[in-house]
């Protein structure tokens, strides 16, 4: 498959806005199951906030990079009446707005506080119907099966919630900490999802289902979550950079999926 169709500038953008929707959502969990004296430091939260806004607004910029001229973004909003991309836009700077305000909240007040959780929960709420709106920007091409299929849905909240909680859990080993269940749970929920949306595009024709991209995302995005969510590093704390290797691995294959995704449909070319 040639790079030119797996559309890198959309595979950045609906992988990283995912990945920090899914982390505000993991956090905001974990700050509300985590006892007081397993809750991250002031100063490691603010890391972790800082570091969720970063993917999460670098991420939505990245969607810039697909318009012939990214100044006239402005005009995407005209079509919000009958336009899925139009409501993409709208929905995403409403969006960066409320993280904004969350990870400011966070860093002024690095606790668990009432306003920091009702931030969280509103942002990760939002968070979700954003990346349900971004599904149906390609679920209503019905032309193409590839897109036109549950399984859109489900691998971009599965991306949001591997991705997210994988994040969160390596940071609370990182600290030392133990891994409260629901994390737990939520980063193999993740890894379920995303199977089950690649098994069902398995179904379809020319889902080029021997592609390296997808084994690759079967190797580091879901059997590694679950190796980390099931070793738990209780008896060595990681370093740092093993850390955010283990990240970065999590993270390609989150990548190498969406590009075949958007591959798989591409190499048609021409498709309208």
């Amino acid at each position: 498959m040639d790079i030119k169709h797996m559309e890198l500038p959309l595979v950045f953008f609906t992988v990283m806005s995912q990945w920090g929707i899914g982390a505000v959502f993991a956090l905001t969990i974990y700050q509300m199951k985590a006892s007081k004296e397993n809750l991250l430091s002031g100063s490691v939260l603010r890391r972790v906030v800082l570091l969720i806004w970063l993917i999460e607004v670098i991420g939505s910029s990245m969607s810039m990079g697909h318009l012939g001229v990214p100044l006239e973004a402005y005009r995407s909003v005209l079509g919000l009446g009958h336009s899925w991309l139009s409501r993409e836009a709208v929905t995403f700077v409403l969006l960066n707005g409320v993280v904004t305000l969350w990870a400011l909240s966070c860093w002024l007040s690095p606790q668990v506080t009432v306003r920091n959780q009702l931030l969280g929960w509103l942002s990760a709420i939002g968070g979700i119907a954003a990346i349900f709106v971004t599904a149906q920007v390609y679920y209503q091409m019905i032309a193409h099966p590839l897109w036109h299929t549950s399984a859109t849905q489900i691998a971009f909240i599965g991306s949001a919630i591997v991705l997210g909680f994988s994040l969160v859990t390596l940071f609370i080993i990182g600290q030392g900490k133990p891994v409260p269940s629901v994390i737990k749970i939520g980063v193999l929920i993740g890894v379920a999802l995303v199977l089950g949306a690649q098994i069902i595009r398995l179904q379809l024709p020319a889902s080029q289902g021997g592609s390296y991209l997808l084994w690759w995302q079967v190797v580091v995005s879901m059997l590694l979550p679950c190796i980390v969510v099931m070793k738990g590093y209780k008896e060595k704390q990681p370093s740092a950079i093993v850390i955010a290797l283990v990240m970065l691995l999590i993270s390609s294959g989150e990548l190498a999926g969406r590009a075949l995704f958007y591959g798989s449909v591409m190499i048609q070319a021409p498709w309208f």
